[in-house]
């Protein structure tokens, strides 16, 4: 670990000026810890953005002429950074306290490892959207049993630690469309380069969460994006993570009901109930801790809301993969 620990925060935001000041606020809370400066990275927001950070006169604001993604972000403000450690941030986040001071302490104990994050509380800053509550729990599940730090498939992009030497050595960010899909991407090229991604418990965020008609979109995007990730690996993501063996084996039993509930029409001699009692049956037992994690942290109403909910987001993975498989079916049949 450096003598004297220097890092340089870098906040990619797009549109943020419900969260954006909160999250800086957050930051600034460390200013005795360590010396920092903090580059916020506007993405061409059409709000309120730029001018809530001008508002923070230590902080430097790059405000972007185009829309190019939260991974060109990421990228441009590697560059800009004056110190050689760099922490990422999202603008949607409340740092917990002394969070980013633990996460550099942890990337310097180790040469193995590459990049260090933090564990989300279960606390949804969105008041103002009920069913952001279930996108919360989704978010968190996983981490409950961690004791002090867990090693992570992917580099958990929205509040880590990475050296700017082993980010450049990578390739950096990938650039994809939107947000999301990054952090499985670096992650991999991270373990390739014979590091690990690790997630400590002594470093902490809340963050705000959008609603269920809002991730239902996002995860049709990411699926589409994180399949070819996947077909490199050949294996799934670490547990508390989207993208595990658990979510697709959930995913694959709300395929079976609906396609069940879509044959029944012309099977109704031979009823379709024992089949349909089966496959419910069988994926309750398959989320049967992700809902007793619900119920825990919101009572029975979401553990309710929740069987819903999770057929939603399993459809939304499903129409992913489709999404994917027709764009590489329609690019084989051009290139032929």
């Amino acid at each position: 670990m450096p003598n004297e620990l220097r890092a340089s925060i870098i906040v990619p935001a797009y549109n943020s000026e419900n969260t954006i000041e909160e999250c800086l606020k957050s930051i600034s809370l460390e200013a005795n810890n360590f010396i920092f400066e903090i580059i916020v990275i506007d993405d061409n927001s059409n709000d309120k953005t730029s001018e809530i950070v001008k508002n923070f006169k230590s902080i430097k604001l790059i405000r972007l002429e185009k829309n190019m993604g939260v991974g060109y972000a990421r990228n441009l403000g590697a560059k800009m950074a004056k110190y050689e450690t760099l922490c990422y941030v999202d603008s949607d986040l409340v740092v917990g306290p002394n969070s980013i001071l633990n996460l550099l302490k942890k990337l310097y104990e180790n040469e193995k490892i590459g990049s260090v994050s933090a564990i989300q509380n279960v606390v949804n800053l969105n008041t103002k959207s009920w069913s952001s509550n279930f996108v919360c729990l989704k978010s968190c599940y996983g981490f409950d049993e961690i004791k002090e730090e867990l090693e992570f498939s992917a580099c958990s992009s929205e509040f880590c630690v990475i050296n700017k030497k082993i980010l450049s050595q990578i390739g950096g960010w990938k650039s994809l469309r939107h947000a999301g899909g990054e952090e499985f991407d670096l992650g991999y090229k991270i373990n390739l380069s014979g590091k690990t991604n690790i997630k400590i418990k002594n470093a902490s965020y809340k963050a705000f969460y959008g609603s269920l008609h809002s991730r239902f979109l996002k995860i049709i995007d990411r699926t589409d994006k994180y399949i070819h990730i996947f077909l490199i690996k050949k294996k799934f993501d670490t547990p508390g993570s989207f993208a595990t063996s658990n979510q697709s084996l959930s995913s694959l039993f709300t395929f079976l009901i609906f396609l069940t509930l879509l044959l029944s029409p012309a099977f109704i001699k031979s009823s379709m109930l024992p089949i349909l009692t089966i496959l419910f049956i069988g994926q309750l037992i398959v989320e049967s801790k992700f809902l007793i994690f619900a119920k825990k942290h919101f009572g029975f109403k979401m553990l309710f809301f929740s069987l819903f909910g999770i057929q939603i987001i399993n459809i939304a993975i499903l129409l992913g993969v489709t999404y994917f498989f027709l764009k590489l079916l329609n690019f084989r049949k051009k290139a032929l």
